[in-house]
This record gives structure tokens, C-alpha cells and sequence, in this order.
């Protein structure tokens, strides 16, 4: 069944058409090494030029992200989850979504526990393209947790700079 697939790489928007074999997008993504589209549409993220082709294929560690759409999985695949905010970097790519981890767990552990391509729900990816912020919502966004080159607990009290110190510029 052909489906439609928009991926985020590290240079570039592609968006077409996708075979789908397996019962969900990230089974189909984790199980195999390159992703194979038909009616492809290429974007800069520098200069936002497109470039179109019949036929594209991909390595599945080029991929940023994947938004995920319809079909959606069975019902029957499903397990009891807890939510957990995930805020990632991805190559050009702020992201920021739900993680579906089970009970008990912890977000950032449970995320190293699993195959390559994970699936972030109610998600928003942000990215310059043409010097122009862009910022999509996503139902499901698919991430490669390999390209992040940092993810954190949104929920957790952020790090951030040390308290400020009142200085009495008096006796300086």
C-alpha cells in the first residue's frame, strides 16, 4: 500500500510516496536499512530549491525524523504506556513530543532501550529553511535517536545558568 512520507534529513525536506509492508511505519523504518520512495519532491533547507524524481532512496541513519500518518497501527500492538515530554536535537531539528514509555520508567532510559526509530506523539518539529523558521505539528513523528545529539525530559527542571549574584557596584 502505497502511503504518503515526509522525512526530515540532515539537508534536506522529502517528501512522496512510500510502499508500506509492514503493520506500522516505525516496524517498517527499524526493520530495514533504506527507505525506498516513489514521486519525490527534494527541498534545501539552505535555500529551500526543489528538485523532483520518480524514484528516491534514502539510508534510514540519514533520516532525522519521519512524520508518521495514516494507516495508523492496530489496535492489538498497543501496551499500557506513560507519557513523558521529550525534547530532542536532531541535526537542523528542534523536537519536541510525547514519549510512550512503559510504567515506572524513565524517559531518557527507556529511549535507549529501544530500536533505532522511535515514535513521539503530539509532536512539533522546528527547523530554518531558506533562513525562514518553519515550525509542523505532527500527530506522530518517528525520531532517530542516533542523530540526536541531545534529548532531555521537557518536564524536568531545565538546566540553565547559575543564580544571579547582586554585585554593590559602591564598592567597586
Amino acid at each position: 500500500m502505497l502511503v504518503d512520507f515526509t522525512g526530515f534529513a540532515g539537508d534536506c525536506l522529502i517528501t512522496g510516496r512510500l510502499d508500506l509492508r509492514a503493520t506500522r511505519l516505525t516496524d517498517q523504518l527499524n526493520a530495514e536499512p533504506a527507505v525506498h520512495l516513489v514521486d519525490v519532491l527534494l527541498e534545501g533547507l539552505l535555500d529551500g530549491r526543489q528538485v523532483a524524481a520518480p524514484t528516491f532512496s534514502i539510508g534510514r541513519a540519514d533520516l532525522c525524523a519521519v512524520k508518521a500518518g495514516p494507516p495508523r497501527g492496530s489496535h492489538r500492538l498497543r501496551a499500557a504506556t506513560e507519557l513523558h515530554r521529550l525534547q530532542a536535537q536532531l541535526g537542523p531539528y528542534t523536537v519536541l513530543g510525547r514519549l510512550h514509555a512503559p510504567p515506572g520508567a524513565e524517559a531518557l532510559r527507556s529511549i535507549n532501550d529501544r530500536d533505532v526509530m522511535v515514535p513521539l506523539t503530539d509532536a512539533t518539529i522546528a527547523y530554518l529553511i531558506g533562513g525562514m523558521l518553519e515550525v509542523r505539528d505532527a500527530p506522530t513523528l518517528i525520531i532517530n535517536r542516533e542523530l540526536a545529539s541531545w534529548m532531555r525530559d521537557a518536564d524536568a527542571d531545565p538546566p540553565g545558568p547559575p543564580p544571579l549574584q547582586l554585585v554593590d557596584t559602591a564598592r567597586i
